[in-house]
């Protein structure tokens, strides 16, 4: 049996056939990158022998990793985009860097945050970042390979270009083939129209088409007819439409980060000690409801989910493969399933997993606790605003009492939460702005948001694929796409954020008391000294010690049906009716008048100790005791 596999792969051409996979910056370098480890796994599933090259480890142990993972995290203006430039286009793009710093001066203001200025950038893109991509040319073997794969998804699509260049120039036998979000739609087929050096492209999920093209190249055949394929043909570009997604997930491999830890210990580097993993793709709730903003998932927002089962198994093998029990989730929504199949699964067996996930809003107490119970501790819930009537503009599905819910049961379970507020949505008006800053004031002792500014335009969101629904116009390329992208480029094309106008909505000045209260909140949260507002209950009473903007603690008491009636409304929203029949009856075996009830809601409103909305009531104080 042996002699007779080691005849078949000297004779099939598939084990002679090699690939790279290369994840460029700027990805994180604190985690494998799962399409790199995913499809490593899927060609070597079809039969292919795959190396994965985490290329992105090597400019951040040159660069200093604080650095590096400063330029990670700055989105705006796609500088880290134009910092590579350079080293893609040649003189194809002005060498003026000073014009670029001109066009778009707050990219000067956030560079102190790592410690740097104008002149290291001009240093990056001019000497470092070129120096960098001739070192990873000269790093690699490239001429082993007969297919060289670029998975490109937010700001590393000009790196990957850029790297993909030379080798093509230096091996012009190897295939180049990019895949990722970044060739999503139109964009996939004008990257390989307008750089020749690219010899295919994946539009959408490469799970079904990645290996369907490996097996053409090896048997020398002409890929056709592959959908989500882009060829080059006859000196013209050939599109067999959106890739076929993927339905059964639980046919998926565990992805193989095995290269990612192998190069963070040759270079010395200290990773978060985060596995990605996906339970799920697509949105559940966008499929029905796609909110306005909101460009993710592409053309790809079908929901499809893996079984509970499935993923305990591979969250089995990759922590007894790598000892870490940490993992963050790819998916951007949680499973509503998972909190029964899942999460109370792996509480119930005692098992030390603890895991990150982006969740809707409107989760229950019980489904906090339960969530917690398995081992979520962080979570990017899209809470987005303050305001009921501003959610329902962006379709989002939840109110303001549910996001309030979310952030004080989130605070008292020790669960991060990650969160902005935006603005910019048509049919917005001032007094909702301030009806939301009303809220956050009562908030300071939950944690801030990460920051306040106006939506950004997103290709693939209702606002951009729906425009003659909103009163929106002059939409255009965002304006740093021209210091990136050579002239030959046609902008609208590739490009994924949208400068525009848009009417009927506030200007940024109305929003300005709001950002000064967020930065402060920040500070105040990030230095420790937050606020705190929580209640102590004994048998008769309830005692609710509030230091809410002020340097002493304000105690306040209550006794009887008032204690009674503040703690009902701490787990969740109650209307006075609920209150009513929560009360019982009197010693006269009447009821609590309903009129009464109410009054005294009001007084807790009136104190900031509750927020009220469309006739429901809900605590904000937080229970002192852990155990509760």
């Amino acid at each position: 049996m042996q002699a007779e596999i080691s005849n078949f792969q000297s004779s099939n051409p598939i084990t002679r056939f090699r690939v790279a996979l290369v994840c460029m910056p700027f990805l994180t370098f604190q985690r494998p990158s799962i399409q790199i480890g995913l499809l490593t796994s899927i060609a070597e599933q079809a039969g292919f022998s795959t190396d994965a090259h985490h290329l992105n480890l090597d400019l951040a142990a040159r660069i200093t990793p604080e650095v590096y993972e400063g330029l990670c995290d700055h989105r705006g203006r796609m500088t880290s985009e134009w910092l590579f430039s350079i080293a893609a286009f040649g003189q194809d793009v002005s060498a003026d860097d000073a014009a670029y710093f001109r066009a778009f001066p707050q990219e000067t203001e956030w560079l102190k945050e790592i410690g740097k200025d104008t002149g290291y950038l001009s240093t990056l893109r001019h000497e470092i970042l070129p120096r960098y991509i001739e070192d990873c040319l000269a790093s690699v073997d490239w001429g082993r390979y007969l297919v060289v794969g670029f998975s490109s998804t937010h700001q590393q699509h000009v790196a990957c270009l850029a790297l993909a260049r030379r080798i093509k120039e230096c091996y012009p036998e190897v295939q180049i083939v990019f895949g990722g979000a970044n060739l999503e739609d139109e964009m996939g087929p004008e990257y390989v129209r307008a750089f020749p050096f690219i010899d295919y492209a994946v539009v959408g999920e490469g799970d079904i088409v990645f290996p369907a093209l490996l097996r053409c190249l090896a048997a020398h055949e002409q890929p056709k007819n592959l959908p989500g394929l882009v060829r080059r043909v006859n000196g013209g570009v050939q599109f067999y439409g959106q890739a076929t997604p993927v339905r059964n997930m639980d046919a998926l491999p565990v992805p193989n980060y095995d290269e990612y830890f192998e190069r963070t210990r040759r270079l010395g580097l200290k990773p978060y000690g985060i596995l990605p993993f996906e339970t799920s793709r697509g949105c559940w709730w966008g499929q029905k409801h796609h909110c306005t903003f909101c460009g993710l998932n592409g053309l790809g927002i079908t929901y499809r989910a893996k079984s509970p089962r499935h993923v305990l198994t591979e969250l089995s093998e990759l922590t007894r493969k790598h000892r870490i029990s940490l993992f963050g989730a790819t998916d951007n929504i949680l499973d509503m399933k998972y909190v029964k199949n899942f999460f109370t699964v792996i509480s119930e067996a005692k098992t030390d997993y603890q895991f990150f996930y982006e969740v809707k809003a409107n989760l229950s107490r019980e489904q906090i606790q339960t969530l917690y119970r398995g081992g979520l501790r962080w979570i990017q819930p899209g809470i987005e605003s303050m305001s009921s009537r501003v959610l329902q503009l962006m379709r989002k599905g939840s109110t303001m009492l549910q996001n309030v819910r979310l952030l004080k049961w989130c605070c008292y379970y020790k669960i991060r939460v990650s969160w902005n507020l935006i603005w910019g949505f048509p049919g917005e008006t001032k007094e909702d702005y301030r009806q939301e800053l009303e809220v956050l004031k009562l908030l300071p002792h939950l944690q801030p948001p990460g920051g306040a500014s106006r939506i950004w335009l997103e290709r693939f969101s209702p606002y951009f694929t729906e425009q003659g629904a909103f009163p929106i116009h002059d939409v255009r390329p965002e304006a740093s796409y021209s210091y990136v992208y050579p002239a030959y480029v046609e902008l609208d094309k590739i490009a994924y954020f949208f400068d525009y106008q848009m009417e009927n909505t506030t200007k940024d000045d109305v929003h300005s008391e709001t950002c000064e209260w967020v930065r402060e909140w920040r500070r105040r949260w990030e230095a420790g000294s937050s606020y705190t507002l929580t209640y102590r209950r004994t048998d008769d009473a309830l005692f609710i010690d509030d230091n809410r903007g002020i340097d002493k603690m304000i105690p306040f008491v209550f006794e009887g049906p008032l204690a009674l009636i503040y703690e009902y409304c701490s787990e969740t929203m109650r209307t006075v009716p609920q209150v009513v029949e929560y009360l019982g009856s009197l010693p006269d075996g009447q009821q609590f008048p309903q009129n009464e009830i109410r009054g005294a809601l009001d007084v807790f409103c009136q104190a900031g100790l509750m927020l009220s909305e469309e006739g429901k009531y809900f605590s904000l104080a937080i229970p002192a005791n852990p155990n509760w």
